[in-house]
């Protein structure tokens, strides 16, 4: 159902340009092909976001939805110009300013392109942008999430890339997964690893640029794209990976306790202000604008409802990509530094793991119907598996874990050792050293370079 009704036709002229260069154009209707809320996100959001607000009522237009829906016209508005600078030097040059630039700052490159000198501008003062110690009480809050909702997160993302119309039809089309998967496989889970680090906040450090190669790779790819599919369909549909589904990159930093939270451990007004400066920081670093910020935690919240219930209905490349990223090759390649017994148990059982560990634990926030739904005609299909069974058994795992964790909350002391790592980021730096060790071993380069030469749309499919 639509909130907006008839409209007159959009010309390209009217939506075809950079937020950023033209800040006095009237605001862009939402895409005609998105105005619809997809029935597969209704129970997702009242389930994480009905204790807050009123996740109905929030679909109405207002300010917020109209900056939006805005956005849902173009990518990231200055990576536009760096892949425009990419495309005039060559992308070979192109990057190897980039990267030095990245690495040693835009002041040690001599008549650097005005487009890298507005970026990094932008990159070098965010960091001073944002309350970096609340920011921190953030991270910490998003760390002590409890291990059933980390999981949880984690099948969400897959859910998300598979069932969202946008991600779904750019990832599909792409063909990374289905082409180039561990690289692909590795890259993804590195950068969201390295997101969860203290170092994140630090524009020196290797977390924070590596999230930048990522912002640059969506762009590049977005380019590439909308050459291949051409004006038709980015009139019916925008831009293939625009900036407002870049908010949920950075707002899936407190999702983890948002799900806690509907399963009793609740947090506090100040703890969600915390994870709010977290999350704001970590959507701006993705490449969400500033028009876009939310001034406080229960407008992030009333963003990602708006932003979720708009993720329209999957792309025809739902069932390649959930056989391509949950098929036995994606267990296998994230187990190759495991010993080799696990190594063996986790190749004969490849399918159930999946099944247990990503696919059902989504299915406690998004319901089991879902799941089934995602996985019609995927090589899951066969193989008969009992959601409906799986999610409930997952949710009582669920509840127990959170229980606990409320518990070990009220008690008057911390584990330190457990808190060190916390504030180390030693899991995650753990998690990194393994996928480093596998990328080795696969003499696979994690420099998130894959689509330099993708612009022209080569190699993509309609």
């Amino acid at each position: 159902m639509t909130v907006t009704g008839e409209r007159p036709e959009i010309l390209l002229e009217d939506v075809d340009f950079n937020r950023r260069d033209h800040p006095d154009r009237p605001l862009r209707p939402i895409p005609p092909g998105r105005d619809h809320f997809a029935d597969q996100w209704r129970h997702m959001r009242e389930f994480m976001f009905g204790e807050w607000i009123d996740t109905g009522k929030e679909l109405e237009p207002s300010d917020l939805t109209r900056l939006r829906d805005d956005y849902f016209w173009q990518r990231d508005e200055l990576m536009i110009g760096v892949v425009e600078a990419f495309e005039r030097l060559g992308h070979e040059q192109g990057r190897a300013l980039f990267e030095q630039a990245l690495a040693q700052g835009i002041d040690t490159l001599e008549d650097p392109p005005r487009e890298f000198v507005e970026l990094f501008e932008h990159l070098d003062q965010l960091p001073a942008q944002f309350d970096l110690v609340a920011a921190e009480r953030g991270r910490m809050l998003a760390m002590s999430s409890t291990f059933a909702a980390t999981t949880i997160i984690r099948g969400w993302a897959f859910y998300e890339t598979a069932m969202t119309g946008d991600i779904s039809a750019a990832t599909g089309a792409t063909g990374r997964f289905a082409d180039d998967g561990p690289r692909r496989f590795i890259e993804t889970a590195r950068v969201f690893a390295e997101f969860t680090l203290p170092d994140i906040f630090d524009r020196h450090s290797e977390a924070f640029q590596d999230v930048v190669r990522v912002r640059l790779m969506h762009a590049l790819a977005s380019r590439g794209l909308r050459r291949k599919w051409g004006d038709d369909v980015y009139l019916k549909f925008g831009e293939p990976i625009p900036v407002t589904s870049l908010l949920g990159f950075g707002s899936g930093m407190l999702l983890g306790r948002l799900v806690d939270h509907a399963f009793g451990r609740k947090l506090t007004p100040q703890q969600l202000e915390d994870l709010a400066e977290y999350s704001s920081f970590s959507g701006r670093l993705w490449g969400a604008p500033e028009l876009l910020h939310s001034a406080n935690g229960l407008e992030l919240i009333r963003s990602l409802n708006y932003v979720l219930a708009r993720g329209g209905n999957p792309s025809p490349w739902r069932a390649e990509l959930v056989d391509a990223i949950a098929g036995p090759a994606h267990v296998t390649t994230l187990t190759e530094a495991l010993p080799g017994l696990a190594k063996k148990i986790a190749s004969r059982y490849a399918n159930q793991i999946t099944a247990s560990i990503a696919l059902a634990p989504a299915g406690v926030v998004f319901g089991y119907k879902q799941i089934e739904a995602m996985v019609a005609g995927t090589l899951f299909e066969p193989l008969g598996y009992n959601f409906e069974r799986r999610v409930r058994y997952f949710a009582n795992l669920t509840k127990l874990n959170v229980g606990i964790a409320m518990v070990a909350d009220r008690v008057p002391w911390t584990n330190p050792i457990r808190e060190r790592r916390k504030k180390s980021g030693a899991a995650a730096r753990e998690r990194i050293a393994m996928l480093n060790k596998i990328a080795r071993g696969r003499h696979i380069p994690l420099t998130y370079t894959h689509h330099d030469r993708s612009t022209a749309g080569k190699g993509f499919t309609g």
